[in-house]
């Protein structure tokens, strides 16, 4: 797997942290004449000892003539209010992404092994989130460049048992047995010997995963789904409303979010109401009778205007034929004032529910009225 996904001729960035996987990796491109690559380091300062990793790793590339490029972080950690992990993994491969454009590189190097693929899959399960890829794919995309993890079909113990063999040196990052870390405790607990029953638990949900994205590939075309595209099969819900929110930049929401968000969506818009708006940052989820949309919270802005000095104000008297400017509102609030507007005797809110007037036209009609009469003066689109 390891030679599949590599090729002499391209040039390559190395995530190499002084730990056994990525030193594995780094001896492995070496040993098997693959010389085309730079080595990236991130030195967080978050252990005493971290130093000693980036000794190593300036010791090995000078070793080897290997160009390397290093990165130290200065955090006052006490202060850092999100999840490590997560924050440091962003640093990483920001810096990475910033050497692969300085270098014209071809792919970036990750040294994830088999046990760090069930290990995400064991988590993801018991998150129960609902993901692109089950497990860790070999090969992905971050911020478009593309990462390849050549080593992810070794397990840990055989990755150890090479170094030692050989008598490598590598680090054992202090944190890995720090229990109040999710994967820890995991990793923990984790047996190799369920390794194969597990693998092929992750072939058959991934497979599955794929037959629903070459059918959802049919579906969605942009910001909007027709609600009859949703089933009896809550998974396949599941599975279509996350991939249609992640085209539509819903991605930060999906997974910053508590792991329910998805169903919590589903039981909305699936719900017999017509309309439902779910704000998220300034993008929208919005049920509109039969169609789903992702629309930019700008769309829905209402304003209401009774200054009869206003330029917009005046424009559109004029362009509708009014000639009194006194008492005269001009808004798009069509919720505030559906119930109370008439429109040939008749309340606009009927007019609108009767002629199914979707909720996103009902927010671009602009609705000119006598404020006592409460009458409608303008032609709206219906």
């Amino acid at each position: 797997m390891v030679i599949k996904l590599l090729k002499k001729s391209s040039k390559y960035i190395l995530g190499l942290s002084g730990g056994p996987d990525s030193v594995f990796l780094f001896n492995y491109l070496l040993d098997n004449g693959f010389k085309n690559f730079v080595v990236c380091h991130v030195n967080y300062n978050f252990r005493k000892d971290s130093n000693q990793d980036l000794e190593l790793v300036k010791k090995m590339c000078k070793k080897y003539e290997i160009e390397y490029f290093i990165k130290n972080i200065k955090q006052d950690y006490n202060n850092l209010k999100e999840n490590f992990e997560s924050w440091a993994r962003t640093i990483r491969y920001d810096f990475f992404c910033e050497q692969f454009e300085k270098q014209k590189a071809d792919a970036i190097l990750i040294a994830h092994n088999l046990n760090d693929h069930i290990e995400t899959y064991l988590m993801q399960k018991n998150n129960k989130k609902k993901v692109r890829y089950f497990g860790i794919n070999s090969e992905s995309y971050y911020k478009n460049k593309k990462i390849l993890r050549p080593i992810l079909s070794i397990k840990k113990s055989d990755i150890i048992k090479d170094l030692d063999e050989k008598n490598i040196g590598y680090i054992i990052d202090s944190t890995n047995s720090d229990l109040k870390y999710e994967r820890n405790k995991l990793r923990f607990t984790l047996r190799e010997n369920t390794f194969n029953k597990l693998i092929k638990e992750i072939d058959i949900k991934n497979e599955k995963i794929l037959n629903y994205k070459l059918k959802i590939e049919d579906l969605i075309y942009s910001n909007v789904l027709n609600i009859d595209k949703f089933n009896d099969d809550n998974e396949w819900n599941e599975y279509l409303l996350f991939s249609f929110l992640e085209r539509n930049q819903f991605s930060y929401f999906l997974y910053k979010t508590k792991k329910a968000i998805i169903r919590e969506f589903l039981k909305q818009i699936l719900s017999k109401k017509k309309l439902v708006e779910i704000k998220k940052g300034n993008l929208i989820l919005m049920k509109d009778y039969e169609l789903i949309r992702v629309v930019n919270s700008e769309e829905l802005d209402t304003f209401e205007i009774e200054n009869s000095n206003d330029k917009f104000f005046k424009k559109l008297l004029i362009e509708n034929n009014i000639v009194n400017h006194e008492n005269i509102v001009v808004t798009n609030n069509w919720k505030k004032y559906q119930s109370k507007l008439l429109v040939n005797d008749k309340f606009l809110s009927k007019i609108y529910r009767d002629k199914k007037i979707n909720y996103l036209k009902r927010y671009k009609n602009i609705l000119i009225f006598d404020k006592t009469k409460k009458i409608l003066l303008n032609k709206i689109n219906i």
